[in-house]
This record gives structure tokens, sequence and C-alpha cells, in this order.
């Protein structure tokens, strides 16, 4: 390296030096400032004192005692704004002689005065007129007192915590400016070896990778040239890189929206979860199913997102550990806000290009609605394979009781002609009778109905039916209730609604089992369906039964055939609508039948009218 090319580090050191020497006067000037503004309060401060010695001296004088009264020096202290303030009588050394502290101490012991002796002998330079500091912010002044009737010394306090503040900053300017002037130096040489060292390196580095710097001009000037070429030549290589980066950029995103659009067109709910358990996606689809949003469970375990079903998270579990694929199952699955879903769930390993299991994707399907279609489509096939069975049964017993009624009818007959006790065979034609009418209703159920929809007034039918009610002597406990006010005309089958709804207050009375309570009927219409509520007060409905009581033939009643409410079912259904109910235990029930405004086959007035309405099956 010649000599041209160390300017840099020259120019460093003068750089560093500059700045030092300017420290330096700034320390030194603010060391000035500080001590010309001590020294401008102490002169102060003296003067004050001075003038106040002289006032007090001339009121002793004037006074002529030996000893200050405590009014006289309070009033004094007072008056001339002093912190303290005390006169010894005696003879002084002098006029500007220094007191030695033996001496002050003694001319203060001996007027008696401990509390001042205490407060002398703290003092550090004892000297007339010049202001002594003692504690904290306190300032004391000796004052000759040589008066024609009285000589001593005065000794006056007072506060000046501004002296005080700059007696003490100007012992800690000094202490801080010789450490400052070290640390500067020791500063000076660290950050000019850590300023240096790296340009060293550099270009040590630079001369190793083959890098030729010029030192035919400033080093710095050759490293700066040299870099501007290795700049250019990144620049060159930056921007094959970003054409690079664009083309891999735009397959990526054109792979991610494809992806993107996949899981938004797909009708099946698509849950991803890492080897970890950690949920990494989930499409829209699958927010609907689930009821969840993603935000809240995206990062989380699948525990929390399908922990309502310990079947399915076991499943997921043996995937995740074993690495197979689950093959497709149903299962049910409680939602957030508690619906209960059937849902279609195949689970698979996800691979990456070796081969390995990056996760599990969960495919999901809603099959609620399915589901309940196909259970009403088994219990319908099922009921009318029973309902073929039965009826055959029903007309060969039925065939059967006839033949045992009319043969018992004859043994009737001949039993009372010989005088003999013909009761037990009143009973058993009696039972006979009942048997035959519980297969009536049996084969009215079973056999389809005739439907004849024409424009009826609910409400007037209503009101009707809950009278008749009324006065019948059993519900004489029950309070009927009816808000049926402005109803519009619905399209329906007078005979078979009013049987239904018939159906739905004997239940409602019953439920009571003789005891006070209430059944009320309100109806509500919009312009699209009529809703039409049944309420009572009575037992409810036991959750053990709740998929059991639309069953023909189940009866929680002894004396219930169990088809009134199948019969109601299946009358709610020909109308095209809805029966549903709710219940608690001890509390009551409510049904709700929701019908059509308009019974989507339209009117047909040639159909024949079904059974009349005063038949009531439970």
């Amino acid at each position: 390296m010649n000599k041209l090319s160390r300017r840099f580090e020259s120019e460093v050191h003068l750089g560093f030096l500059a700045i030092i020497l300017v420290l330096l006067v700034l320390n030194a000037a603010s060391n000035y400032i500080a001590y010309h503004a001590r020294m401008a309060e102490r002169e102060r401060i003296e003067n004050l004192l001075n003038d106040a010695g002289l006032i007090v001296s001339r009121n002793i004088d004037n006074w002529g005692v030996t000893q200050l009264s405590e009014d006289q020096e309070s009033s004094l202290r007072q008056r001339l704004g002093l912190s303290r303030l005390a006169y010894f009588p005696g003879s002084l050394p002098s006029e500007g002689k220094r007191l030695t502290r033996d001496e002050l101490f003694s001319l203060v012991i001996a007027t008696g005065s401990g509390k001042w002796g205490d407060i002398v002998a703290e003092f550090d330079a004892i000297e007339m007129h010049r202001i002594i500091r003692g504690d904290q912010a306190e300032y004391f002044y000796l004052y000759p007192m040589l008066g024609r009737n009285a000589r001593g010394l005065i000794i006056l306090g007072e506060k000046a915590p501004l002296l005080a503040y700059l007696d003490t900053a100007w012992r800690t300017m000094i202490i801080v400016s010789l450490v400052a002037a070290f640390l500067t130096l020791g500063v000076y040489v660290l950050v000019s070896r850590f300023v240096l060292s790296p340009f060293r390196r550099i270009r040590q580095e630079a001369l190793q990778a083959g890098r030729i710097v010029d030192d035919d001009h400033d080093e710095v000037e050759a490293m700066v040239t040299d870099y501007r070429r290795i700049i250019d030549e990144l620049r060159e290589k930056e921007s094959e890189l970003l054409r690079l980066n664009r083309e891999i950029t735009h397959r990526a995103d054109s792979l991610e929206q494809f992806n993107e659009h996949l899981l938004r067109s797909m009708n099946s709910g698509l849950v991803t979860v890492n080897q970890r358990g950690r949920v990494m996606s989930l499409n829209t689809v699958a927010e609907e199913i689930l009821d969840v949003e993603r935000t809240n469970y995206e990062g989380g375990h699948y525990w929390d997102l399908l922990g309502s079903n310990v079947h399915l998270v076991d499943a997921i579990s043996r995937v995740l550990d074993c690495g197979r694929n689950q093959a497709y199952r149903e299962t049910e699955f409680t939602t957030t806000s508690g619906r209960q879903l059937t849902l279609g769930v195949t689970i698979s390993i996800i691979h990456d290009h070796t081969g390995a299991a990056l996760g599990a994707s969960l495919l999901i399907n809603d099959l609620t609605e399915l589901s309940t279609l196909r259970r009403q489509l088994e219990t319908k096939e099922r009921l009318a394979a029973l309902g073929e069975m039965a009826g055959g049964l029903a007309h060969q017993i039925r065939n059967s009781l006839g033949a045992v009624a009319g043969y018992g009818n004859l043994l009737r007959k001949k039993l009372i002609g010989h005088d003999l006790n013909a009761d037990h065979v009143v009973a058993l034609i009696q039972e006979t009778k009942e048997a035959e009418s519980l297969i009536e209703r049996f084969l009215y159920f079973a056999r389809p109905l005739n439907f004849s929809p024409a424009m009826l007034d609910v409400g007037t039918m209503i009101r009707e039916l809950i009278d008749s009610f009324r006065v019948r002597s059993d519900c004489a406990a029950i309070e009927f209730a009816c808000q049926t006010d402005r109803i519009q005309p619905i399209e329906a089958d007078g005979l078979l609604l009013k049987q239904a709804l018939t159906n739905l207050l004997e239940n409602g009375v019953n439920a009571h089992a003789g005891d006070r309570g209430e059944v009320t009927v309100k109806v509500t219409a919009t312009d699209e369906q009529m809703m039409i509520e049944v309420s009572d007060t009575g037992c409810g409905i036991d959750q053990r039964d709740a998929d059991k009581i639309f069953t023909p033939f189940y009866s929680t009643r002894p004396s219930g055939s169990g088809l009134g409410l199948p019969l109601v079912k299946k009358i709610v259904d020909l109308h095209g609508g809805e029966l549903t109910y709710q219940s608690a235990l001890g509390q009551g029930t409510t049904f709700l039948v929701c019908l059509p405004r308009r019974h989507p086959d339209g009117l047909d007035t040639n159909q024949t009218p079904g059974p009349p309405a005063a038949t009531v099956l439970r």
C-alpha cells in the first residue's frame, strides 16, 4: 500500500480528533460558565449576609446587651429572612484574621450554646466575611462585631439551594471532566480500530477473492470502484433472478388460484391437518357444514374443531399415526350451535413428491337431509309392508270375531231361555265388539285417505272445535284458550284437518290425567303458510319416547291405541305441511302444524270426502 492509500485512515483519525477537540472545548466552556455562576451566587449570598450582619451588630450595639433573647433573635431572623442567627460576646482576634476551629468552638461553648457547638464543629475553613457551607443547602457567615458597647461574633445562616446545587455540580463536573477525558481517549482508540478494521478486512477479503484493487488512487476510491463493478454484476444477476422468480411466482399463483377455485367449487367440505394435528385449511363448504369460522380454528388442533365427535377424532388420530387412509363412513356430529348432523367422511393421507406423509385431508358431506329421507323411506316401506300384511290379517280376525260374536249371542239367548246367568257371555261379546272396533280403526288408518281440499276458514273451525270440548264432562278441569283473529282462509281438507286437530286437543286433555290445566290453540299466518300451535301444561313427553310417538300402536297410556299422532302426521303430510313438537317432562307439550296456504296439487272437488271428524284415534 503506498502513501496515498493511507489518506483514508489519516482522515478518520483527524475526524475523531476534531470531534474530541470540540467536546473538550464544550466541556471547558460549560465548566467556565458553571464556575462563574457559582462565584456570582456566592458573592451575592456573602453580600446579603454581610449586610444582615451589619444590621444585627448595630441593633445589638444600640440595645447594649450581652446576649440576644429568643424574641430578639426571632425578630431579627424573620425581618432579615435568615434561617439561623446567633451572637457570641467575647474578644476576637484582629479583623481579617482566620479563626481556628478550636478558637471558634471555645467561643461558642463559653456562651453555653451546645446546639451551635455541634454546628461549628462541622465547619471546614473558618474565615471572617466568607460564607461557610453547613448541612445540606444551608450556609453560614461569620461577622465580627466591634461596636462601642459590645464586642463579639455574629453567626448568620441562610438557605441557598441554588448555591448548594452549584457547589455540588462544580465538584461533580470536575470529576466527570477528568473521567470523560480518559474515557474519550479510550473510546477514540477503540472506535478508530473498529472503524478501520472492517475496511481493512474488506480489502483483505477482496484481495483474497481475486479482486484487483488499484493502489494508484486513494484506497477507498479504489474499493468503491471495485464494489461498483460488483453491484453492476449483481444487478445483472438480480434481473435474471427476478425474471426466473416471476415465472415461478406466476406458476405458483396459477396453481394456488386453481386450488382455491377447486376448493371453492367443491360441493363437499374439505379440512386439511398437518402431521402435528394442526388445522391448515377449511374450505367454505366445510365452514357452512360444521357451522364454524375458519379464522377461529386454522392453526389450532383438530380436537378443537371436531371434539364433539369422539369417533371422528379417533379416526383422524389413527390415520396420522398409521399412515393409512380411512374408508368412507357415516357419523353423527353436533355443531357448536347444537344442530345434529349426519356426516359422510373420508379421511386420506396427504403425501409429498417423495411419498412422505404431510398430513391428512377430510372430505365431508352433509347427509342429514338424505339420512332423514332415508329413514322416512324405510319407515314408509316398513309401514307399507306391515299395513298390507296387517290389513289382510285384520280382515281375517274381524271375520273370526264376527263369528265369535254371533255364537256368543246364540249362547246368551239359550242361557237366558234356561234362566241361567249370561253375564260372562255378555262380557265376552263386549270385548269382541271392542276388538272389532280397534281393528276397524286400524283398517281406517292403514288405507289411503280421500283428500278433498277447499278454501277453509281455520279460525272458525278451531273455535267450534274448542266449544265442543268445553261442554264435555271429562274436560271440566281444563281451561281452553284460542287465538285465531284475522286469519285468512287456506286451501285444506276441512274434515281431515278437523280430525287432526281433534286428536291433538284430545292428547292435550289426556296429558293432564284429570288434573287442572290449560290447553291453548294459537294460529299465525304469513303469505306462504299458516302455523297452528296446540299447547298444554300437562305431563310432557319423556326424551326416551321422542323417537316413538309417531310410530303406530305406540302409546304411553294403557287405554291408548297409539294411532292418534301417526294419523295426525299422515294428514299433515297429505296437506304438504310439517308437524313438529317441543316438550319438557312435567311442564307440557307444544305441537306445531305448518301448512302451506295453497296445496301444491291445487283444488280437486271430484274427490270424495274423508271420514267424519268425530273419529279420534290415540
